[in-house]
């Protein structure tokens, strides 16, 4: 009886010890990613986990205004978002959110409608340039480069970058600066339009700082709560970009990106991931805060405090 009392309680500690190796408690986590570039790289994440997984909730979003409402009311835990989106959501609400990494670096380019030749910044004197997204990176970015050029031109925005691309269809917007994958959808829909610029190299002109276009922010209720489980899908994401970004995986990379529904069609995807090689990124800790801050300066963003750079 005391050898079946001492083999039932090692079969219990055993037990006991095993489970204690296992996070039964880690919380799920519900993510808000942006069709766009500063969505694809989780598409391999996104199809890993599948629509029943214990871990991971996805949700699509095509502009962040409603994006961002889901992560304020708690529907949402992490967001992808424009950076200087981001920022501005940390300065008008301290302790809201951290960014954990940046995903997306430069994928600008400027458009012209076959009659209009802009060969550099310079070209752009007294012109009009059509953006989209006020609110989004476009904007303090096509201003910062006119700037820092001593250019003066107008720049006028459309609400969203499909209604952007709409206007280069019917020959509406002379110049235009539009990200991949829209770029590629213009230039299928308008085919007397051209690319004349990447405004990533003409940034990297007049500036040392990366063009930090897209991050992922996490609201630090949850982080608070659950700092083992964001660092664990840090490190799941991180080997999703990294399987995104490499060009070796272009074909299956891209079909990902479709079958999650970060964009459309897959000519469009393929297109736009070949383009945006090295363009799609990980960045975290020192380097995205030295990244972050570098940008904000050069756009004249508000600085966030720097509880906003989260550290593992």
């Amino acid at each position: 009886m005391k050898k079946l009392i001492a083999t039932l309680l090692l079969t219990v500690l055993t037990v006991t010890s095993l489970a204690s190796c296992f996070d039964t408690s880690r919380e799920k986590i519900n993510i808000g990613v942006m069709s766009g570039p500063t969505g694809m790289g989780m598409a391999k994440l996104m199809s890993d986990a599948g629509d029943e997984s214990e871990l991971y909730s996805f949700e699509v979003y095509s502009a962040p205004t409603d994006a961002t409402a889901d992560l304020a009311n708690g529907t949402l835990d992490m967001l992808c978002l424009p950076t200087n989106t981001a920022a501005a959501l940390a300065n008008k609400q301290s302790d809201y959110i951290s960014v954990i990494a940046i995903n997306t670096l430069g994928s600008l380019y400027l458009l012209t409608d076959g009659e209009t030749t802009i060969s550099s910044i310079a070209d752009l004197e007294g012109k009009t340039i059509w953006a989209s997204v006020p609110s989004s990176t476009p904007g303090p970015i096509i201003n910062y480069l006119l700037q820092q050029n001593g250019v003066n031109a107008t720049v006028e925005f459309e609400a969203d970058h499909d209604a952007l691309v709409a206007k280069v269809k019917n020959g509406e917007a002379s110049i235009a600066v539009l990200p991949e994958p829209k770029v590629t959808a213009a230039l299928t829909q308008a085919p007397a339009y051209s690319v004349d610029l990447n405004l990533s190299t003409e940034w990297s002109k007049v500036s040392e700082t990366p063009l930090t276009m897209g991050c992922i922010v996490v609201r630090n209720d949850f982080l608070k709560e659950n700092k083992s489980t964001v660092d664990a899908f840090l490190k799941d994401y991180k080997a999703s970009i990294e399987y995104i970004n490499d060009n070796e995986n272009l074909s299956s990379a891209a079909q990902m990106i479709v079958d999650e529904g970060v964009l459309p069609k897959l000519p469009v995807a393929t297109k736009a991931l070949s383009n945006l090689y090295g363009s799609i990124v990980y960045m975290d800790g020192e380097d995205m805060k030295t990244a972050l801050k570098d940008f904000y300066e050069a756009i004249g963003l508000a600085q966030p405090a720097d509880e906003f750079y989260y550290e593992k």
